[in-house]
């Protein structure tokens, strides 16, 4: 996903310059109480760090931020977005959002480690959020069909929102809004096993999900009494 190549590059940026924290944001004024810099990687987005004692300074840290810029830019074109996500990393940056996503990755690995699983990812709104392993080519090309086909399951059937298939190299389920877990195996595997398993995880990971949501632009207008 773009989110974790960001976030080795940001890692690298701080390994390599000292920096106390790095990050990729449409706020590069936001006070926190150490000197900070930052350089426009184009729209809204800028990569800002801050700065520490053992940082390198001048042309040296002017340089790292600059192929840092250049990567983060790369990694956008091959996701073929402008919009880049938001992502930090140091103490206290991003801290939420990223354990939010390790415990989503660790409930997918644990999924994928069942006999002859290969991957587990979950897809929300089109999107995929999180995956056990980087994700195969043909695991990339086939999620959205699969994906697809599972909203469509779900639309027919009467008395749920949710519904699952079970082919025989992946098994899917719909749950919470708009998301899809999908599962790869490398042979057939036991349904009523994966399925049970399965639910146990959507369960974990529909309150986690939640988390990921932006907040809303702005509080809920409250109609005063006439």
């Amino acid at each position: 996903m773009l989110d974790d190549e960001i976030r080795h590059i940001l890692k690298d940026l701080c390994a390599d310059t000292g920096v106390v924290a790095a990050a990729v944001t449409e706020a590069p004024d936001e006070r926190s109480g150490v000197p900070a810099r930052a350089l426009p990687l184009g729209g809204k987005s800028f990569l800002r760090v801050e700065l520490a004692s053992r940082s390198r300074r001048g042309d040296d840290l002017e340089a790292a931020m600059e192929r840092a810029a250049r990567a983060i830019r790369a990694a956008a074109r091959r996701w073929d977005t402008a919009d880049l996500p938001e992502v930090a990393v140091g103490p206290g940056r991003g801290a939420a959002t990223d354990r939010v996503r390790e415990r989503i990755g660790a409930y997918l690995q644990a999924l994928a480690a069942i006999q002859h699983g290969q991957n587990a990812l979950v897809v929300v709104k089109g999107q995929v959020v999180a995956s056990a392993r980087p994700l195969q080519a043909i695991e990339e090309a086939r999620w959205p069909f699969i994906a697809r086909r599972a909203a469509a399951a779900a639309e027919r059937t009467r008395g749920s929102s949710h519904a699952d298939l079970a082919d025989p190299d992946f098994y899917a389920a719909t749950f919470w809004y708009g998301a899809v877990l999908i599962l790869y195996f490398s042979a057939p595997y036991a349904t009523d096993f994966v399925r049970h398993r399965a639910r146990l995880v959507a369960r974990e990971l529909a309150k986690l999900l939640p988390l990921l949501e932006p907040d809303p632009a702005s509080g809920a207008a409250v109609r005063r009494p006439e």
